[in-house]
């Protein structure tokens, strides 16, 4: 939509105000605007960065070390690694797994991965704030969870194979998301029941958009606790879930 568009200054703002898309955006001719081009690369440069940063040292330090979480990696070597060959960061080696039955107790309801994913960002602007209300949401239903494992080069896929060594009913992936030139600091998290190494996506039930601009965290942290138990009572998630709601 173009500045062309009749309409006053008052409802231009409120419209504006509504989304965080390229409306009213306006034109020079056959060209967008100095201002909305410089916008568009001041955005698209912070996705790319989102995409190729990693975990900073001090939030691994103050989030993962401090509070006794097990920080590990999957079969990637590096980050130009695990986004040039996707299916590598779905997969956690068998020696990782063995070294986290040693640290984490099995059989509980809910277990919790937290992946850099494809925004560390995200990872470091949300977990700090989600994380602590979906454990303590998890304990004022009775629902056992065990110690949440942070995963460097990450995948969706990871979680599963996590959960699954650590024989857990259900595990939760919170998951920097590919980064769109709205926000480059969206967390998704990705919930499945029965979580195994042979999942696919439609097993999945997702959460996403979690950012200030979107679902704030203490909010989605609420609402994914609801969700978790209404997965653990129905024993179904993803495409299952929707055919019973």
């Amino acid at each position: 939509m173009n500045s062309d568009a009749k309409a006053s200054p008052d409802d231009r703002a409120d419209f504006l105000s509504k989304t965080p898309a390229r409306i009213l955006v306006g034109r020079a001719g056959t060209r967008p605007l100095t201002s909305t081009w410089l916008k568009f690369r001041v955005d698209h440069a912070l996705a790319r960065d989102a995409v190729c940063c990693e975990l900073d040292d001090d939030f691994i330090q103050k989030f993962a070390v401090v509070n006794g979480y097990p920080y590990v990696k999957t079969s990637v070597c590096s980050k130009d690694e695990f986004i040039q060959f996707p299916p590598r960061g779905k997969l956690v080696e068998e020696q990782t797994l063995a070294q986290l039955k040693t640290r984490c107790t099995s059989g509980n309801d809910v277990q919790i991965v937290i992946s850099d994913g494809l925004s560390a960002k995200a990872v470091e602007k949300n977990a700090g704030n989600l994380l602590p209300m979906i454990v303590d949401g998890l304990k004022m239903n009775k629902i056992s969870s065990g110690l949440p494992v942070v995963v460097q080069y990450g995948r969706v896929a990871a979680g599963d194979q996590i959960a699954f060594a650590l024989s857990s009913r259900l595990v939760i992936n919170l998951i920097g998301e590919r980064p769109g030139l709205s926000s480059a600091e969206g967390l998704s998290a990705y919930i499945t029941y029965n979580p195994r190494p042979q999942t696919i996506s439609s097993d999945r039930t997702v959460v996403s958009n979690i950012h200030e601009r979107g679902t704030p965290a203490v909010e989605a942290g609420a609402y994914i606790v609801r969700l978790v138990k209404t997965i653990l009572e129905r024993k179904v998630s993803g495409v299952e879930l929707q055919k019973l709601s």
